[in-house]
């Protein structure tokens, strides 16, 4: 597998970190009939601090050892008649903490949408997904590629159109989480809400608040202390457009200070999408 860690590590000057699930990363437009849109979403993320729920706040304790995660999500859709698409992303990842480290598949994900608003003079797009997240991640290899679990999603993706300058975006999902084993993960509701400015012709920068909020797990149906976790990001990505079939997006986005809790979290994330559509 030296040939997957070279390619990560080629790679690691233009990664970006998944704020969001694949499920509402697409605007509110599907894929025409056989058209074909193919992404791949290039990943960093190296922890920094550990959320203190006595304190309230994010600290990196005495012996916090960080975990650096390589990752790319590659996406794959194919418009249908009816105003149907049907698609999948593959993650793949490579992860360390400490002496330890896993490199492979993570949970696969399939996805359906359905347009709900694609033609006429209307000034907005809207698309309904449906997915599914496969435990086909090794949840036993230390960190874990997988939660081990199959959960099933709802999402809404809306932007507007037909307006000068200006389009607006607003998704959100909600995650029914699954279980594995003994332990059911909390449901998860994520969203985002972004701006893009068409200032010059192909190159149009987006701002974006984006995050999600985690319920609870359980482990035998008990509920566990301080085990939610909510985040929220502020990105700025810029959208360049240098052939038609081809969108590239350097970005870069931050946690929200006082809106973040649970878990571990990282100073910022710096990325890239590359985003290809044919025909």
């Amino acid at each position: 597998m030296r040939w997957f860690r070279t390619l990560f590590v080629a790679l690691f000057i233009l990664s970006a970190e998944v704020n969001s699930t694949p499920l509402i990363i697409r605007t509110g437009q599907v894929n025409k009939p056989f058209q074909v849109l193919a992404w791949g979403v290039f990943g960093f993320n190296r922890t920094s601090k550990s959320y203190d729920w006595g304190q309230d706040k994010f600290y990196k304790p005495q012996g916090f050892e960080p975990t650096t995660t390589v990752s790319a999500d590659l996406l794959a859709a194919l418009g249908l008649p009816a105003k149907l698409e049907l698609g999948g992303v593959l993650p793949l990842a490579m992860k360390n903490r400490g002496d330890n480290s896993a490199t492979g598949i993570g949970d696969l994900l399939v996805i359906g949408r359905y347009g709900l608003l694609q033609k006429g003079l209307l000034p907005i797009r809207g698309a309904l997904s449906l997915a599914v997240s496969l435990p086909t991640g090794d949840k036993n290899s230390t960190p874990a590629l997988g939660d081990g679990s199959t959960d099933f999603a709802l999402g809404l993706a809306f932007n507007t159109a037909n307006l000068p300058f200006v389009t607006g975006h607003l998704r959100g999902a909600y995650w029914l989480n699954g279980k594995s084993g003994s332990i059911k993960y909390g449901n998860m509701l994520e969203y985002m809400a972004g701006v893009d400015f068409a200032v010059l012709p192909g190159l149009t920068p987006q701002l974006a608040l984006s995050g999600y909020n985690k319920g609870q797990s359980e482990v035998n149906g008990v509920k566990q202390p301080n085990s939610e976790e909510s985040r929220m990001f502020l990105g700025l990505l810029l959208l360049w457009k240098p052939l038609p079939v081809l969108v590239i997006r350097p970005k870069v986005s931050v946690p929200v200070p006082g809106m973040n809790k649970g878990g571990t979290i990282a100073d910022f994330y710096p990325g890239l999408d590359l985003w290809v559509t044919l025909p």
